[in-house]
Order: structure tokens, then C-alpha cells, then sequence
């Protein structure tokens, strides 16, 4: 039987669900998560709740579904590669062109421009636009409304807060967050937290 497992019982996790039974891809789709608290009843409506020692195991493909870029890289490290699933919602637009690595999630009204590139475990999130020839790192999230002009390369970790502008050709290093609204003119090479217009280091 053709099953998705959706790993992580929070929020970002519900939306991920919705996205897969939307998207008609798979006969089956379940969620657990390391908490069992959270493993009961369902995630949202016929998308049921696991325990995750179970599901784990005997689960075909595996989205790990937990917006904190660390937790999401520990999880999936933890799997066998070829598990991972990638959830694409198929209101997003996504060109053919583009490249989009295993276990990515993609939401509804996102855009993937062509020749974008996309590392593991990318979130771009609704509304969303990564322009032509951006490439995004592993572990990553593009939050709702955020834009990546052409170009622009982000490396990993990195979350781009919602309604924030990255103008073409700019680089940003890992572990790198951008505030919500920002807009990043220049170059942000060092880990940290950058904010407003222009986006400037908080800490």
C-alpha cells in the first residue's frame, strides 16, 4: 500500500497533511510524533495518529513535518534517505526546471521559479515565491509571503520570516534569520538574527 507517514503532531504538521491528501498521491496517510501524548485520535480529518515506534518502522515514505530547522535536520538525519518524501501541494506552481531535493515541502500558492534549487528538507510556505536560479539550503524555511529575488543563495538553517524580501543576487550565510518584513539588501554572511528596512544584525 502505497503510505505517507507524516512525522510531527504540531501545526506545521497539520498543514503538511492537508497539502498530501490534496495532493492525491498517496492510498494512505498517517501522522505520529516522538511526544505520545500526541498520538492519538487524528492529526486533522482521515489523517490518523500513530504511535511513533510503530510507524517509524514499517512506514514506506516519511515527511519529517517540524517547522525548527535543527529538529527537522536531526529527524531526517535519522532516516534512511530514501524514505523521505517530498509534500508538494498541488496549488503551488513549480516549474520543471526547478530542482527540489527529497523531503521538501512546497505549500499551497508557492512559487519555484525555473533553475531554482531547493536542499533537503526545504519549507516554502504559502504564498511564497523563490525566483529563477535561487538556490535555497538543506534545512531551510521560506516562510508565508516571503520573496527571493533571482539569484539569491541561502545557505542552511536559514528562515526567511514572512512578508521578507531578499533582492536579487544577495548571499546569506547558514543559521542565518530574517525578521518578518525585512528587507535584505546586502549581503548577510554571519549567523545571526537581521531585521527591518534594510535588514540590520539584532544579535
Amino acid at each position: 500500500m502505497n503510505t505517507l507517514l507524516i512525522f510531527g503532531a504540531g501545526g506545521h504538521g497539520r498543514v503538511v497533511a492537508d497539502a498530501a491528501l490534496c495532493s492525491g498521491q498517496w492510498q494512505t496517510v498517517a501522522a505520529s510524533d516522538r511526544d505520545r501524548a500526541r498520538c492519538q485520535g487524528q492529526l486533522i480529518a482521515g489523517v490518523n495518529l500513530i504511535a511513533s515506534d510503530q510507524a517509524l518502522v514499517s512506514a514506506q515514505c516519511i515527511h519529517v513535518a517540524i517547522g525548527n530547522a535543527a529538529a527537522r535536520e536531526k529527524e531526517s538525519a535519522s532516516l534512511p534517505a530514501d524514505k523521505l518524501a517530498t509534500v508538494i501541494h498541488p496549488r503551488a506552481s513549480v516549474s520543471a526546471q526547478a530542482s527540489v531535493a527529497a523531503g521538501c515541502f512546497i505549500a499551497a500558492q508557492a512559487v519555484v521559479a525555473p533553475m531554482a534549487r531547493l536542499g533537503r528538507a526545504v519549507i516554502v510556505n504559502h504564498g511564497a515565491v523563490v525566483d529563477h536560479d535561487v538556490i535555497v539550503g538543506d534545512f531551510s524555511h521560506i516562510a508565508p509571503l516571503a520573496a527571493l529575488g533571482g539569484a539569491v543563495r541561502i545557505g542552511q538553517r536559514v528562515l526567511i520570516g514572512s512578508g521578507a524580501s531578499v533582492l536579487p543576487g544577495i548571499r546569506i550565510g547558514d543559521d542565518v534569520t530574517v525578521g518578518a518584513g525585512s528587507v535584505v539588501c546586502s549581503d548577510l554572511p554571519d549567523a545571526g538574527v537581521y531585521a527591518g528596512v534594510p535588514a540590520r544584525r539584532l544579535k
